[in-house]
């Protein structure tokens, strides 16, 4: 059975060896296609250089320079950001543009509130680089700096606190782009791209309907298009495909394929054809008979689908949500916004159920590509597939193979559940044959060295390796509330909050939002750096939204240091006290007694008598005695005070306990009997 030859690039690693779609046409030299890259790569240099480090920013969707042609800009700006969030736009979407009134500074402008609100930023010299900034006390080296922290940051000022979203797009990018032709007609897109005899090369064209462009392209050897829609601000390729611009279209499809496995590749211009064209055209490209109907559906854009396995059993609380065991796979899940996403399980398709209760598992074991290989590759989006060196081994054939005279085959095994694989490869002489194969092999001893060099090591340091693959390892990150219940929630990653941002979170708006963040990730509270008498701060609040980790002074025995000593003292002392059930609820409220959804029990206390009670200065003592309850909201009951009647005086017990105090309390796991035997008890009342 002869088998068909295609072209690939290799690339070996240390560890794996990467492989590229079949990207050079057999009847194309080596030289040729050299040349080709090297002329891209020169290319790409020297827009590069266009856009220094100062300039980094001319690239990015947010930045629209000068708007209205230097004129007007604010108003256009204003009608910009209107317009795209008229549709409920989120506070924080912004662009930013250059500044009219001042020369060579820049504007930011942003939606808050229902409203377009501007924002000078300004620049200055510093060692003759220029520096740019919002406020004095925090410069930026680039503006494409300063945006990308104050992303991530928020922007604060004495009447808001704003971190920016999303960028509005510009309306025109796409005009400025080596694939766009404004005034092309079908039949001359059809001429330039016989004359590139490649599968991938492309071009976008303006037709002549309102609001209608098409991509026309070469796909298994035939020239095709498709059309592309304009609605509002959005462009549509056929009925599932939705961008936000022409630019995020070619470059979408320049990862993924457009058309069955076509992917974008080469955008075709006159400077293009000049370079990789041919004088020759190919009418075998064009459609053999001609109808109305040429233009072809582009593939349809899949919502990608994951598989999760349960961590916690879940009773269905409602006819649409999904009922599930411990370790249970739900497949084809669909995430969704607000904590709640829909899966497949037990014969029920697409029904709702708790984030927070699973985690994602990979949805096959034979998937070998996703979006950070593809990134981190040598290849980056021509990559088809990798090896894993470790596993590997190769097989030469003397008498060659499938009519080629010099081929190797790498066998190797994603996973020991899986069957072996093949991959047939042909050189075109026998030195570079030799060459391949020794470096596969040299570096697959390598790569078994290596591994053979960890195992000593472990047995050396006496480490579990069953123990050690159960730590999970933590790195600090700064806080980012936008990824709350969002799949870019990872759980390795813990934030530090000083007491005053925590305490900004630990309230009723927003408690439920940072006990929402703590079911997944670690938050870690420490004092304020102004506490210079090592004072302490209400631990409770931050308790009550799942924080884990709330530091505080131990050296002051105050409040909230008895607090600390009470809660630790229910797990016998160990140092740690695993969290109630309900704070793993997403109905749970810290700040909402009812959330928790058991009966109250009445809690009745009679003070009988009470020694080493304050006096205030030289006042006549008065006493009279608190009882707390502490928890979200405190519940403290006073006693009547005392009259001063030295003559006659009553029976400490009826002088301050005057009548019994009654608490109605829910009973959980957060509100417990406070017994400190080592602290006085005026401390403590």
């Amino acid at each position: 059975m002869l088998c068909e030859w295609t072209p690939h690039y290799f690339v070996l690693t240390t560890l794996k060896i990467y492989y590229s779609e079949g990207v050079v046409p057999l009847n194309q030299t080596a030289e040729e296609e050299e040349e080709d890259v090297r002329k891209r790569v020169v290319k790409v240099s020297l827009s590069q250089q266009e856009c220094n480090n100062n300039d980094q920013h001319c690239a990015e969707r947010w930045f629209h320079g000068k708007l209205g042609g230097g004129r007007d800009g604010r108003q256009v700006a204003e009608k910009l950001l209107q317009d795209y969030c008229e549709g409920g736009g989120k506070d924080g979407t912004f662009l930013v543009r250059e500044s009219e009134t001042f020369v060579g500074d820049f504007t930011l402008s942003f939606w808050r509130l229902g409203r377009v609100q501007h924002c000078r930023i300004h620049s200055r010299q510093e060692s003759g680089s220029t520096r740019f900034y919002l406020t004095d006390n925090l410069v930026f080296e680039s503006l494409y700096r300063l945006i990308c922290h104050y992303r991530d940051t928020p922007l604060r000022c004495n009447e808001f606190e704003m971190r920016l979203g999303n960028p509005v797009p510009q309306p025109n990018a796409h005009e400025s782009r080596e694939w766009y032709h404004s005034s092309l007609s079908r039949i001359q897109a059809e001429h330039m791209l016989m004359r590139v005899p490649r599968d991938g090369a492309f071009l976008v064209r303006k037709r002549s309907e309102i609001n209608s462009f098409a991509i026309s392209f070469r796909a298994e050897g035939k020239i095709k298009h498709c059309r592309i829609q304009q609605e509002g601000r959005l462009f549509m390729l056929g009925s599932s495909a939705e961008f936000e611009s022409l630019v995020d279209l070619v470059s979408y499809y320049e990862k993924h394929p457009l058309y069955r496995k076509m992917k974008l590749r080469y955008p075709i211009n006159e400077d293009t054809l000049d370079r990789m064209g041919t004088t020759e055209l190919d009418y075998g490209a064009l459609y053999e008979v001609r109808t109305p109907h040429f233009y072809v559906e582009a593939n349809k854009m899949l919502m990608t689908r994951f598989t999760v396995k349960a961590q916690y059993d879940y009773r269905a609380q409602r006819e649409d949500e999904l009922c599930f065991p411990k370790q249970a796979l739900i497949l084809n899940v669909d995430k969704q916004e607000g904590g709640w996403w829909r899966g497949d399980y037990g014969g029920k398709k697409q029904l709702w159920f708790p984030a927070n209760y699973v985690e994602e598992v990979a949805s096959s074991p034979t998937r070998e590509l996703d979006d950070a290989s593809t990134e981190n590759s040598p290849l980056g989006t021509f990559l088809k597939g990798f090896i894993d060196v470790p596993t590997c081994h190769v097989v030469v054939h003397k008498d060659g193979k499938n009519m080629r005279p010099y081929v190797f085959t790498i066998h190797w095994q994603q996973l020991s559940s899986l069957p072996v694989q093949t991959l047939d490869v042909a050189a075109d002489t026998m030195d570079e044959l030799s060459s391949w194969v020794s470096r596969i092999r040299e570096a697959a001893q390598n790569a078994d060295a290596r591994m053979q060099e960890e195992k000593q090591m472990e047995r050396r340091k006496k480490i579990a390796v069953e123990l050690s693959d159960l730590v999970v390892y933590c790195r600090p990150v700064p806080f980012n509330e936008d990824k709350i219940g969002t799949e870019r929630a990872c759980y390795r990653d813990m934030s530090s909050f000083p007491e005053t941002k925590a305490e900004k979170f630990a309230t009723r708006g927003r408690g439920k939002r940072f006990v929402q963040y703590n079911r997944r990730q670690l938050s870690r509270v420490y004092p304020r750096g102004q506490r210079l008498d090592s004072s302490n701060y209400d631990p409770l609040p931050m308790w009550l939204c799942g924080s884990q980790l709330v530091a505080l002074n131990f050296q002051t025995p105050d409040k909230p240091m008895q607090l600390n000593q009470a809660l630790f003292m229910l797990s016998g002392g160990c140092g740690f006290v695993p969290q109630p059930d309900i704070m793993r609820d997403d109905s749970y409220d810290p700040f909402d007694k009812n959330s928790v959804r058991v009966e109250p029990i009445t809690l009745q206390l009679q003070v009988l008598g009470a020694r080493h009670l304050p006096k205030n200065g030289r006042s006549i003592v008065c006493p009279f005695v608190e009882v707390e309850i502490c928890g979200a909201e405190k519940l403290i009951p006073r006693t009547v005070p005392a009259p001063a009647d030295y003559i006659n005086p009553p029976p400490a017990s009826k002088a301050l306990s005057g009548s019994s105090t009654r608490f109605h309390v829910p009973l959980t796991d957060n509100h417990r009997h406070i017994d400190l035997p080592d602290y006085p008890a005026a401390w403590s009342l």
